[in-house]
């Protein structure tokens, strides 16, 4: 190989060694879950390569930050247990979450790193009953072990339940059947 082909593929070998250290996004579980920081531990369901070829398993991942359904300065929220085994997807930040998580600048440069995760829950390698029925009927469905609230995109909005119980604190209107509590 002349010497242009040998500088080249020393730069390829050095280009992948180098893209081998930078995380981007893995699937892993849930380990634990602390509803009052809105962070976990996870596992990444990969293998690490290292430079000798050996492949290791990832280690667990603490304090990471959960994505959740929330907006409006978090005064709209849909929350819903997170528990371990839980699937999810584990992102890497380009930069330190210090500044998002702490508010402050801890002068931490670490591009990608493990120690820069951030989980997104509801990743499964496998589809259940429950959407696989919202696929078909076009539907948003919520169902809890059976329980289950389904609203259509014709009106309808129906739910299977034992007990159904709302508590309004200044009056009731449901209009079909007429019920007016004020």
């Amino acid at each position: 190989m002349s010497g242009e082909g040998q500088f080249v593929e020393q730069v390829k070998e050095t280009v992948n060694t180098l893209l081998a250290q930078v995380h981007t996004c893995v699937p892993g579980k849930i380990v634990s879950f602390d509803p009052g920081t809105c962070q976990a531990t996870v596992l990444p369901s990969m293998k690490i390569k290292k430079p000798d070829g050996e492949k290791m398993d990832y280690p667990q991942i603490t304090g990471v930050p959960v994505v959740l359904i929330q907006c409006s300065n978090q005064n709209a929220t849909i929350a819903y247990p997170i528990k371990p085994g839980d699937g999810c997807m584990i992102f890497f930040s380009e930069q330190a979450l210090d500044q998002f998580l702490y508010e402050r600048d801890t002068k931490t440069d670490l591009h990608f790193d493990l120690t820069n995760a951030v989980a997104l829950v509801g990743v499964f390698a496998k589809a259940n009953a429950v959407m696989q029925d919202a696929c078909s009927q076009d539907a948003i469905i919520v169902d809890v072990k059976g329980t289950r609230m389904t609203v259509k995109g014709d009106g309808l909005i129906q739910a299977d339940c034992k007990r159904f119980v709302i508590n309004a604190s200044e009056s009731l209107t449901v209009n079909a059947g007429r019920i007016d509590l004020n």
